[in-house]
């Protein structure tokens, strides 16, 4: 019996010498979602055949096999600036990502046509291990959110939507609230027979 307490002890003894008692701490700042936004711009005379080529190369090279991320402005003359814009959806971008500016905004010369694309990228934060020491008390509390934010990175289909998700609009309040309405002044006859009876 006391031959077993020893191995106990000496195995709880190497057990222990192998763990560190030292509190990983990461900063809470790493821990936030990084979004950043990346302008590319093509400037485009014409659309013939070796501009429709490089339209199509910058588009695949901007949006990084991510077509439906992105999103362009085109602006200039009007006939061209549309020209493009359809040869951009035919290209596969959403004819909600493309954006066709007031040409009396232009700054170009007047003759070509300026594609800005814009991608945005997230970088997921920096987590700490869950099988650390905590080194406070909330910490745990911070490493699942965390773990949620980096889950979210990774997962999120554009990450322009971790800003702002422009395709839910705001809708009428008037008219969501009529079911409430509706259900707060439903009154049922508590002597109704029940059914089957």
């Amino acid at each position: 019996m006391m031959l077993r307490i020893i191995s106990l002890l000496v195995l709880t003894a190497n057990i222990a010498g192998c763990t560190t008692s030292a509190p990983l701490y990461v900063d809470p700042s790493a821990q936030a979602i990084l979004v950043r936004q990346e302008n590319n711009v093509l400037l485009l005379q014409g659309l013939h055949a070796a501009e429709r080529q490089r339209l199509r190369g910058f588009i695949a090279s901007a949006s990084r096999g991510r077509v439906d991320a992105l999103q362009l402005l085109i602006s200039g003359p009007s006939r061209p600036s549309a020209q493009i814009a359809s040869q951009a959806r035919k290209m596969g971008v959403d004819a909600y990502n493309i954006h066709l500016l007031d040409p009396s905004i232009d700054q170009n010369d007047g003759v070509s046509v300026r594609v800005e694309a814009i991608v945005y990228s997230a970088s997921p934060p920096v987590c700490p291990s869950l099988s650390s020491p905590l080194g406070k008390d909330n910490s745990f509390d911070q490493t699942l959110g965390c773990s949620t934010r980096h889950n979210l990175v990774v997962m999120v289909n554009d990450p322009r939507d971790l800003l702002d998700n422009p395709a839910v609009r705001p809708s009428n309040g008037d008219r969501a609230a009529i079911p409430v309405a509706k259900y707060r002044t439903f009154a049922t006859d508590k002597d109704a027979p029940e059914p089957g009876t």
